[in-house]
């Protein structure tokens, strides 16, 4: 599970339903802001379609204003659309000068073993996420402060499952459709690895044959 708080500023709603992930839900495009349109984080923000404070409160926010919100970030296969997040709670009453941005990935892993130098004495390394139960795989780039550089090549392995903690990124070079995307994080961490015994699994049980293996017939 991705999960995400932020305030974001409503560019518009839309209004149909949407069906996604087997629920129906009302959307809207909206932004985590930045000082340029090309650095803007885009989404799609889905909200339960179902009567009560949430759904109100939704549909009751005005374009151009921001809110906070708090839900799960999804990840496409097409790096050209915007993230969605289904919305866990609102609140609208926010200061439009208010910014939140904090990001938890729980079902990421460590897609390379290579540590890159950045700009702004910073290093990146690539990761993937996962959405629950699904074989799409989404690929964003892991980037934290050179300081921690140490740190991360402690815990770095091709495949290793990790949680991160940080804020998501994203830039368009000339406002391009698909966007450098990435996570800077603020923590990570990983389940210890244990050493590997030495002794192979043996079956049990009296069988004979557990131990061989014939050769592959040739029919």
């Amino acid at each position: 599970m991705n999960f995400i708080a932020a305030t974001v500023e409503l560019k518009s709603h839309s209004s149909d339903s949407v069906l996604a992930y087997g629920l129906e839900y009302m959307s809207a495009d909206a932004v985590v802001p930045s000082s340029n349109s090309t650095s803007e984080v885009r989404l799609r923000l889905l909200c339960y379609n179902r009567n009560g404070a949430k759904l109100e409160a939704f549909g009751g926010w005005k374009p151009g204003t921001r809110a906070l919100i708090t839900g799960n970030v999804v990840f496409g296969d097409d790096t050209g659309k915007p993230l969605d997040v289904i919305i866990t709670t609102i609140e609208v009453n926010v200061p439009q000068d208010m910014y939140m941005n904090q990001v938890v990935l729980g079902n990421a892993f460590f897609a390379s073993d290579e540590i890159k130098e950045r700009k702004n004495d910073s290093v990146a390394t690539k990761i993937g996420t996962t959405l629950d139960n699904s074989d799409t795989t989404t690929w964003l780039f892991l980037e934290t402060h050179s300081s921690r550089k140490e740190n991360l090549e402690k815990k770095i392995r091709k495949g290793r499952a990790c949680c991160v903690a940080g804020y998501i990124r994203e830039y368009r070079k000339d406002d391009s459709d698909s966007p450098y995307r990435a996570i800077v994080a603020l923590d990570v961490t990983v389940r210890k690895e244990k050493d590997r015994s030495g002794s192979s699994r043996k079956a049990t049980g009296s069988a004979s044959g557990y131990a061989e293996l014939d050769p592959t017939p040739d029919y």
